[in-house]
């Protein structure tokens, strides 16, 4: 990982991804206290290039093929605090699939996810991490649908994506709630 610093193109283009998320709810956006750029290994992003390949070849969401065919997601895991080794991707248990990960279309939304504004999962100073990734855009299921598919669309922005090897992280966010 490398901190991205205060001012950096990268750095402000997160943020304002991140804050984008807080609209609406009439508290506070949280303050991004620092932000690093993940380096991934050759083998984890190998995967991921397996993934994105597959998303194309099942005709993704047209509004990605412009950036790479794929999504910026959030994750925030129960319990991550500012412990950097504690925010790493998070996986669950949906059907046959033992690596399902939960990813969100905004910050605000995980948050709440891991237990945020309960108090129960945010250190005593209010610090936090969440994860922004990349996901592919690949055959998606819905409800009400029986097509093949490799993940699933809770609906309200939640995304449940079978395989984790699909989900790259790419900035570790610490900030305060």
């Amino acid at each position: 990982m490398a901190e991205l610093p205060e001012g950096h193109s990268s750095r402000r283009v997160v943020e304002l991804i991140f804050s984008s998320g807080w609209g609406g709810g009439g508290g506070a956006t949280p303050e991004v206290e620092a932000l690093f750029r993940v380096h991934s290994a050759a083998r984890a992003v190998a995967r991921f290039e397996e993934a994105r390949a597959a998303a194309r070849a099942h005709g993704a969401a047209a509004r990605c093929g412009a950036d790479g065919n794929e999504m910026m997601r959030f994750q925030c895991r129960r319990g991550a605090s500012a412990d950097v080794f504690g925010a790493g991707v998070d996986t669950c248990r949906l059907g046959a699939s033992a690596s399902a990960v939960r990813t969100f279309a905004c910050s605000a939304a995980a948050h709440a996810s891991a237990g945020g504004g309960n108090g129960d999962s945010a250190t005593p100073s209010g610090r936090r991490a969440m994860l922004a990734s990349d996901d592919p855009a690949a055959a998606r299921r819905h409800a009400s649908s029986t097509a093949d598919y490799d993940s699933v669309d809770m609906g309200n922005g939640e995304l449940v994506v079978l395989d984790s090897r699909a989900v790259l992280p790419c900035f570790l966010i610490i900030y305060k709630v």
